[in-house]
């Protein structure tokens, strides 16, 4: 009896436990997503992006910024989360190429360490989902899986119906 009642605890807190990682991970997406999208921000990540290849380097940080800050909101509440993932694995890969490689791991010689935290964080929501305590999964039962199939939904209405 003890051991049926622990995995099914055990169950109910493997589904929670993505809400502490999207917590961190969508605040910390959306901290770097706005900074970079303030004026100040913008202009000299754009100078940024031109000095190290990324050009041109204006469309670039508003591209990057706009991508951190949605994947950010999106990952926190946990809707789209894996497509908000795959964008900060995305953004943070480009990262850890154009900047962060060359400097080695130790984040405070500027390395690669906290890119790799991120990456490793947006690839266990990836895989893992958002978990129950989420928006996903309060809007789950209204979209329902039969919906895919029953209604032949082809794949981009898939995705704006992720995405919504």
């Amino acid at each position: 009896m003890a051991t049926a009642t622990m995995t099914i605890l055990e169950g109910k807190l493997a589904n929670q436990s993505a809400l502490p990682l999207r917590a961190t991970l969508g605040s910390t997406m959306i901290y770097h997503g706005v900074s970079k999208l303030k004026h100040e921000g913008l202009e000299q990540t754009a100078q940024f992006f031109d000095h190290v290849g990324i050009k041109p380097g204006r469309p670039w940080a508003l591209a990057t910024g706009v991508t951190e800050t949605v994947a950010g909101i999106l990952t926190f509440l946990g809707i789209g989360t894996r497509v908000a993932a795959l964008s900060i694995l995305v953004t943070q890969t480009m990262a850890i190429a154009k900047v962060h490689a060359k400097k080695g791991f130790d984040a405070q010689k500027g390395g690669y360490e906290f890119n790799l935290s991120l990456i490793a964080g947006a690839l266990a929501l990836l895989l893992g989902g958002p978990g129950t305590v989420s928006a996903h999964h309060a809007v789950r039962p209204q979209l329902g899986r039969g919906l895919w199939r029953r209604r032949r939904i082809s794949p981009l209405g898939r995705l704006a119906l992720l995405l919504a």
